[in-house]
């Protein structure tokens, strides 16, 4: 046998229980990494980070009670929770008696879809508001679930069974930025106007348990108060009548107190580029856009919920 080497042991031991030590550090570090990772994933399906776009008067640094007539881009960006957060889907009509409108909404739609889907994953609450249509999802789960909810003194102190024919204090002596008089159809010749609408375009799937349905500006805002929903995304069309005037449209969202904002990158104006101040359709858009921006609430785009740029109709450059 061979001799027992005391100094032997004594320079290697160290070693060994040095390298088990990291080892151990080691995993350790991993296992963390993982639980941290587990938890990150938790908080990022129950919040999730909004940039919120809104133009701002200039002011004159000589002299700051007064404003100039110009407008800065302001962002700003904040956390919201899924079950605190709703999207409103307005009016995204399986047809319109413009053919131009039909055509974009079936262009914009799947990329909506898509929105919804992520949202949900984030317990964002989904309202299905094809208004004039109710009759075609009477007897639909989702619509059954809101049915009849209503706040009478709420209603009686903000009427919020109709439309918002008035504009907020915040755009007085502002100045509308488009021309709609016409109707806004771009199409040439123009088409006939009529109610053309039946139900909300098949494309944007209705989830029976967690979706809703309602045109209702009473029963849309009654239900969002109950769950202790603050924070309203609109989306759909048409920017510069339904979106902002429907007795659950911007104004009446913002009237409501709610924190609302319009997604911008999935709605469409009814603007005919042949009418003040004959530009495209998609600049009259932008310009609605911006006007909302300025008077009545910020705005954010469909890639905070999906990680690639915001949508982009096809013709507009």
């Amino acid at each position: 046998m061979k001799k027992f080497n005391r100094n032997l042991i004594e320079r290697i031991l160290p070693r060994v229980i040095f390298n088990s030590l990291m080892g151990l550090f080691a995993v350790t570090i991993f296992v963390t990494q993982i639980l941290l990772i587990d938890v990150e994933s938790k908080l990022s399906a129950a919040e999730f980070k909004v940039r919120l776009q809104k133009r701002v008067q200039k002011v004159d640094a000589n002299n700051p009670e007064s404003k100039s007539g110009e407008f800065k881009i302001e962002i700003k960006e904040e956390t919201w929770k899924g079950e605190e957060t709703a999207i409103v889907i307005c009016d995204m009509w399986n047809k319109h008696w413009c053919k131009g409108a039909t055509s974009r909404v079936a262009e914009m739609a799947p990329r909506m879809n898509e929105v919804l889907k992520a949202a949900r994953a984030k317990n964002v609450t989904i309202f299905h508001a094809p208004s004039e249509c109710m009759n075609h999802y009477k007897d639909h789960p989702a619509k059954k679930k809101i049915e009849g909810k209503r706040d009478a003194e709420f209603e009686k102190k903000y009427h919020s069974a109709g439309w918002s024919r008035g504009v907020l204090p915040t755009e007085k002596d502002a100045v509308w930025p488009i021309d709609q008089s016409d109707g806004g159809c771009d199409c040439e010749p123009q088409c006939k106007q009529g109610h053309a609408w039946s139900s909300q375009i098949d494309i944007l799937e209705i989830d029976n348990e967690k979706d809703l349905i309602s045109d209702n500006g009473t029963e849309i805002i009654t239900y969002m108060k109950e769950k202790g929903i603050k924070n309203v995304i609109l989306l759909g069309v048409h920017t510069n009548m339904c979106v902002i005037g429907r007795p659950f449209g911007l104004r009446k969202m913002v009237t409501y107190g709610q924190n609302v904002t319009l997604m911008r990158d999935l709605t469409d104006t009814m603007y005919n580029s042949r009418k003040s101040p004959h530009v495209s359709h998609f600049k009259g858009t932008d310009l609605v856009v911006e006007y909302i921006e300025k008077y009545v609430a910020p705005t954010i785009t469909s890639a905070d919920f999906l990680d690639r740029e915001p949508f982009s109709f096809k013709g507009s450059k």
